[in-house]
């Protein structure tokens, strides 16, 4: 199983297809990605399969960065995020849950950064993600 809903690597997602996972939290999907858009600006996503383990992520790229992937499930997302040192220092600075912080610091650092999820099920959950988000555009 992987960790994407989507494990078929042969069937890209559809949009009827990501509305019938996401359920309700479709409309929380279209507002993280058009906050995507206005925080950093020239916003494209690309469905990516990377594994059988993965799935299919949708990339959330800005100006030839990666921002962040997408990750469908049974009716929420999480959403992963690559920090490097400077938005690792920037995030411990910043008011955010301590099992965020956690889950950034207990993160395996990489020559890319420091790779950690979130789940996305409410739209509470969308500042969190803002927050996140412009610690990532401002590194």
């Amino acid at each position: 199983m992987s960790l994407s809903i989507f494990d078929e690597k042969a069937l890209i997602p559809t949009e009827d297809m990501l509305s019938e996972a996401l359920s309700n939290t479709r409309t929380i999907w279209n507002d993280a990605l058009k906050l995507m858009d206005q925080t950093c600006g020239d916003l494209n996503t690309e469905w990516k399969y990377y594994s059988k383990s993965a799935g299919w992520t949708l990339v959330a790229n800005s100006k030839k960065r990666k921002m962040a992937y997408f990750i469908p499930l049974k009716g929420f997302f999480k959403v992963n995020f690559v920090f490097g040192e400077k938005a690792v220092t920037e995030a411990k600075s910043a008011d955010l849950p301590e099992s965020v912080l956690l889950s950034i610091s207990e993160a395996r650092p990489y020559m890319e950064g420091r790779s950690f999820m979130i789940d996305i099920k409410t739209d509470a959950d969308i500042e969190l993600f803002g927050k996140l988000l412009k610690i990532k555009n401002n590194t």
